[in-house]
Order: C-alpha cells, then structure tokens, then sequence
C-alpha cells in the first residue's frame, strides 16, 4: 500500500504544471493588455502613425526632409505645418516619450531617414547626461509596432535583439495597474494626452495648465551611455548619407537665471559638439516667457511653438552650427 508521502510527491508535478501553466496566461494576458489595450503604448502607436503618414506625404513632394527626433520636449516644441507653410522647409516632428530611452528615440526616428535628409536630435541634456535606464517602455512600443529591432537601437548598432528581456517588459506593473484603477475609479481620462493634440506634422499640444519648476542652471557632461549612442549615430549617419545636427530643447527658466543656464548649457554643448556638429541657436536651450509653457517646464503652447519654429528655421535652412570657440567663450561668460 502507497504511502500518504509518496502520494502527495505524485501530486507536485501536476501542481507545477498547473503553476507554470498559469504563469504562462497571466504573461500572454499581460502582453495583450500592454500591446492593445495600454492607454499610453496606444496614443504613442497613434502619434507614431500620424507622423508615418506625414513623412509619406513630405516624401512624395521633396527630395529631402529634416527629422525631428526626442522625447516629449521636442513634441510639444516645433510645428512642420507651420514651417512647411511659412517657409517651405519640410520637417516632420518625431518627438515622442522621454521614457522610452534614446536608443528607441533615435532608431525610430532614423527608420524614416533617406539619402540626403537631415535628422536633427533634439534629446534633452539630461537623457544624454545620465545612464540610459528602464527599456520597458520602449520594448511595449517597439513590440506593438511589430518593430523589436527599435528597441535598443538594432538596426542603428547591429546589437542582437533582447527577445526574453523585451517579453518580461510586456508586465504593466502595480504602479501602472494602481494608477488606472484609480482613474476609472474617479472616471477620469485614462492617459493625459489624447489624439486629438497631435496634429498632422507630429506635433503635439495640450490644453493641460500646471505649476513649472525651473531647471537647476548646472553643468551636465555626457554619460557614456550618452556618448556613445552619439558616436553610433554618427557613424550611421555618415554610412546612410544622412546629415545629423544636434538641437538643444527649450526648458523654462526665469529671466535672472537665463545667463546662468546659457553658460552650463554651452559648455555641455562644447562635448556634443566633439561628436555632432550643434545648430547655433543663440538661446541655448533658455526661454523665459513662462506663458509659452503648458503642463511642464518643457511643454510648449501653441505661441510658443510657433516661436520655437521660427528660431529652429534659420539654423536648418542655413546648415549654421556653433564653433568650439563660440561655445566656450558663451560658457566662460560671467553672469
């Protein structure tokens, strides 16, 4: 006659199978959540497809286009309508989500280059001065597009695809599934943007108003992370015949520490430059008109993104970029 002990080891591989086996649908669960239902993976698939469709178009009538690639600074910052119209100069505005890391940034925005464009990197200081961190927002786009390659810059590096990485990333997360029950608790929005603020070109805006906090005016140096995606951009621009300029987002700041934030952002741009020539734009990244900001010190309102593209024109029509010598007498500037 069995023993009680051997009948409850009989049990155990069954009790496993039954554990992996719902581990298994909770993951396939999570990725269909993540890649269909996701609010925010959903409005940056939307926006990533209403920018596709405005390259389409500026592809048919040009031969050559400017590509507008960062994070959300750079979304809310420039209007390809507006500088198609006034000055016939054809940008789309790849901005997207500072989240999903520059490698993704940059791959999804170079896909849609072609001999002779100009892709303009447009990445907040701090995405280049810090580690790169967490891909998990990058993978959840890069695989709802169908596009993994994306997700640490594959088809700009020739680094391998992180396949079990990018299917772990699918995982919402508690703070995500926390933070959505509370909305549809309080029938609030699910995601704060919605389609309706991206307009053709790329562009985004919101009606959104918040409190501003002014950046601290400090001197940041590229990260290695940093550095290097710069240099792979380089070098893969050089190899596509694509021209690449760096452009440094406008960020609030006060009138009494606009100095301040000009002298660190030049000698910042003193070590990009080293790598990719830099548009000389005599702001250097300091704004002031606290009007022209929307729900963060990065965000522009429509006035203000109007008077972004107009000071981004000149610099892209006229190929002018800044010399190490202009940079550091800026940066040894007293204030």
């Amino acid at each position: 006659m069995p023993s009680s002990t051997s009948r409850s080891k009989s049990r155990w591989p069954h009790r496993a199978l039954a554990l992996l086996a719902l581990a298994a649908v909770s993951l396939v669960a999570a990725a269909f959540y993540t890649l269909r239902l996701n609010p925010e993976v959903r409005f940056y698939c939307y926006a990533t497809g209403v920018k596709r469709a405005w390259i389409a178009c500026l592809d048919e009538q040009f031969t050559n286009k400017f590509i507008l690639c960062g994070g959300s600074s750079a979304a809310f910052a420039v209007d390809g309508e507006y500088l198609l119209e006034r000055h016939r100069l054809p940008l789309v505005n790849f901005g997207l989500h500072a989240g999903m890391e520059p490698p993704f940034l940059l791959a999804i925005a170079a896909k849609a280059a072609r001999s002779n464009d100009t892709l303009v990197l447009a990445l907040e200081p701090g995405l280049l001065t810090a580690p790169f961190g967490s891909t998990d927002l990058a993978a959840q786009m890069g695989m709802a597009l169908g596009e993994p390659e994306l997700i640490h810059a594959s088809n700009l590096t020739g680094e391998r695809i992180h396949w079990v990485e990018n299917l772990v990333s699918l995982r919402p997360g508690a703070y995500h599934a926390f933070t959505l029950l509370g909305k549809l608790a309080l029938r609030r929005p699910l995601y704060r943007y919605a389609p309706a603020d991206v307009h053709p070109s790329g562009w985004q805006q919101t009606r959104e108003r918040r409190a501003i906090v002014e950046p601290a005016p400090v001197v940041g140096h590229l990260s290695p992370d940093g550095r290097q995606l710069l240099e792979a951009a380089r070098a893969w621009a050089q190899a596509h015949g694509v021209r690449l300029v760096y452009s440094l987002p406008w960020c609030y700041i006060s009138p009494e520490q606009a100095p301040r934030l000009r002298a660190a952002n030049a000698q910042f741009l003193r070590e990009v430059a080293a790598t990719v020539p830099v548009l000389k734009e005599p702001a250097l990244g300091a704004y002031s008109q606290r009007e022209h900001f929307a729900d963060t010190e990065w965000h522009l309102t429509r006035a203000g993104a109007v008077a972004r593209s107009e000071a981004l024109s000149a610099p892209l029509l006229q190929g002018a970029t800044w010399t190490d010598a202009d940079l550091a007498t800026v940066a040894a500037r007293p204030y």
